[in-house]
């Protein structure tokens, strides 16, 4: 496969594409997409104008959760969605949450519709406390039966939580213990680590 990441600097979404690509080993060529080009010439890739985008064979998928599911469709290697149907029920439904309700409110974007009248430092702190706010919620969801968001092996709930907290974090929120103590069990798998993207 000739695979093509078109990403963004600071996109929590083309984090996670590029996490599962990495975990995945699927070779891949990383495009940075600039701020200008998502208004520009980036429109004629993806008309929504948002990273990520993946050329597969020149073919083209956007919107994150798509671009996963695609990747998990691609073959039995090291599976992310969960191992029974239960299980990627639970998977599906945070990364929905994370998707939805948590990644959405707080996009730059929507936020710049919204909160015109905000400066960037002021809607970096709101972002932040909406991300943690929610994430208060979900905690009682995680982590029930392992170190690990759902069941007992590394799953795309995983990526989505921890990638959602590290741009709270980014955002200056004060480190949680729970979601602290879950990115660390990710990291001591040396697998997992070394196919996190980092900064």
């Amino acid at each position: 496969m000739d695979v093509i990441l078109y990403s963004a600097k600071g996109s929590n979404s083309s984090e996670r594409v590029e996490w599962v690509l990495n975990y995945k080993r699927i070779a891949y060529q990383r495009v940075e997409v600039s701020n200008d080009a998502l208004a520009g010439s980036y429109l004629n890739i993806n008309p929504f104008g948002y990273v990520p985008a993946l050329s597969v064979d020149g073919e083209i998928f956007s919107e994150s959760m798509a671009i996963i599911e695609y990747l998990e469709e691609c073959g039995d290697n090291w599976l992310l969605l969960g191992r029974t149907r239960s299980e990627r029920a639970h998977v599906r439904r945070v990364c929905e949450y994370v998707n939805a309700s948590i990644h959405s409110p707080q996009n730059r974007t929507v936020l710049a519709f919204w909160r015109p009248e905000l400066g960037d430092r002021e809607k970096r702190v709101l972002r932040g406390q909406w991300i943690m706010r929610c994430l208060e919620k979900l905690h009682a969801a995680l982590c029930c039966d392992s170190g690990y968001a759902i069941g007992h092996h590394f799953s795309l709930a995983d990526i989505f939580v921890a990638s959602i907290y590290k741009k709270a974090r980014q955002h200056g929120c004060v480190e949680d213990e729970f979601y602290r103590n879950h990115l660390l069990h990710l990291r001591a798998d040396k697998k997992i680590a070394e196919s996190e993207p980092r900064p």
